[in-house]
C-alpha cells in the first residue's frame, strides 16, 4: 500500500490528440487526462553529444494511487517539467501504478 505522505507532488497527466491546424496540417496536441497526487524519483540518466551540443536524458520512477486507462505515450507534468511515460506497471490489485518516464530536456 502506498502511503500518502509519499506523494508529495501534485502533477497533471496528458493524453495525446492527432489535430489538424487551420492549413490542414497534422498537429499534436494533449489533453487532461487526470491530476494526481505523486512521488517523483530520479533513478538513472545518460548523456549524448547529438549536433555539436550535449543532451541529457533522465529516466525517473513514479508512483501513484492507481488510475484507471493510464497508458504509455501520455506525459505527466510536474512542477514546469515534463515527463513522457515510457511504460506503467500495475502494483497490487488496482492499488498502485508505478510509471517509468523519460523527461523532456528543451
Amino acid at each position: 500500500m502506498l502511503r500518502a505522505g509519499l506523494l508529495d507532488k501534485t502533477a497533471v497527466i496528458q493524453t495525446p490528440a492527432d489535430t489538424v491546424n487551420s492549413l490542414g496540417e497534422p498537429v499534436l496536441t494533449y489533453s487532461t487526462f487526470k491530476t494526481r497526487r505523486i512521488a517523483l524519483l530520479p533513478t538513472s540518466g545518460t548523456e549524448q553529444i547529438d549536433a555539436m551540443a550535449t543532451q541529457g536524458t533522465v529516466l525517473h520512477r513514479i508512483r501513484m494511487r492507481y488510475t484507471a486507462g493510464l497508458k504509455p505515450k501520455m506525459r505527466v507534468l510536474c512542477e514546469s517539467r515534463t515527463f513522457e511515460i515510457q511504460s506503467v506497471m500495475e502494483r497490487g490489485r488496482r492499488e498502485e501504478h508505478e510509471v517509468l518516464a523519460t523527461e523532456v530536456v528543451d
